[in-house]
């Protein structure tokens, strides 16, 4: 199995990149690199930053503001892609789910995180806890860090596509209100929709796991509607 190298950044955005670090550490940072041709140095960043993504460059340059001194290129790769905490990186990756849903990027601080989450799978993400999940999700982030390099996180359209509609799925589902006797919400005229579901709920006993699931899901739908 053979891997591709990484792509080394653009010139130019390693020249940008060290126009940003000059204009923050003045003559500091330029005696750093005192005799050393400008085009040189902006090939070897470009190069030592092969792979790196726009976003770990800006968390590298926003480390940097909280230092006194410029740093060295390998202390700055250190910056732009610091340690991540799985427990930390786990409550982001289910707040990006979250606005994903609401047709939102997210906010992400290492595609890494995007991505274990997509291997985890959003449906287990947003219905279970760190602890439920800590040794499965610990695994899918390590394994995706391992790789180095990581494919940019696509538009939330893209990443989540609403479940099509179709006939056939509304007689599955008036079928299925029929069999556990709530066929009378399809009346029109009822009053609550939902008073099925609530004395679902309030008795479970007897139901199957799918029915009883199906009650929550229509009452929590309806809540987010109200909210």
């Amino acid at each position: 199995m053979t891997t591709t190298a990484p792509v080394p950044l653009p010139l130019t955005w390693a020249t940008k990149l060290i126009e940003r670090l000059h204009l923050l550490y003045g003559t500091r940072f330029s005696q750093a690199w005192e005799g050393i041709d400008k085009a040189q140095l902006a090939q070897a960043w470009a190069e030592e930053l092969a792979g790196f993504t726009g976003e770990e460059l800006a968390t590298g340059l926003a480390a940097c503001k909280a230092r006194p001194w410029p740093p060295t290129l390998p202390e700055f790769i250190v910056l732009c892609r610091p340690p991540i905490q799985p427990e930390v990186a786990f409550h982001e990756a289910v707040q990006g789910l979250l606005a994903r849903q609401r047709g939102e990027r997210g906010a992400w601080s290492h595609p890494a995180i995007f991505h274990a989450a997509v291997a985890v799978g959003a449906h287990d993400m947003l219905h279970a806890t760190y602890g439920q999940l800590q040794a499965r999700w610990g695994r899918a982030l390590a394994d995706i860090l391992a790789r180095g390099s990581w494919e940019p996180i696509p538009d939330a359209h893209q990443a989540l596509t609403a479940p099509r509609k179709t006939e056939a799925g509304d007689r599955e589902a008036a079928n299925a209100l029929r069999a556990i006797g709530a066929g009378h919400v399809l009346k029109p005229g009822n009053r609550d929709p939902r008073d099925w579901a609530r004395r679902i709920l309030a008795n479970p006993k007897g139901r199957t796991q799918a029915i009883v699931e199906m009650a929550k899901r229509a009452l929590e739908q309806h809540q987010e509607v109200v909210a």
